[in-house]
């Protein structure tokens, strides 16, 4: 817990927590995938989002959602350097 919203903060990493394959293939419709991200978000990392956060919603998920990510490490390792060399 705690770390999640840090990803918004990078460069794709807001397209990076919708697009990893247990987000992007789960079960659920757009729109309550988008009430679950927003939710998880504030609950389990309220201390990292960002002031002026826009809400993720059912069009921006359905649109992320078709790509999901092949090559999470490697994108995942990217973006925690670029969090962690940020002042």
């Amino acid at each position: 817990m705690g770390s999640v919203a840090r990803f918004l903060a990078a460069p794709g990493g807001r397209e990076y927590l919708v697009q990893v394959p247990g987000v992007a293939q789960a079960p659920l419709d757009d729109a309550t995938l988008a009430a679950v991200m927003n939710w998880m978000l504030e609950k389990f990392d309220h201390a990292h989002v960002p002031a002026g956060f826009v809400p993720y919603d059912a069009a921006e998920i359905g649109r992320l959602r078709t790509k999901p990510l092949t090559d999470v490490e490697t994108i995942r390792k990217r973006l925690l350097a670029t969090i962690d060399a940020k002042p």
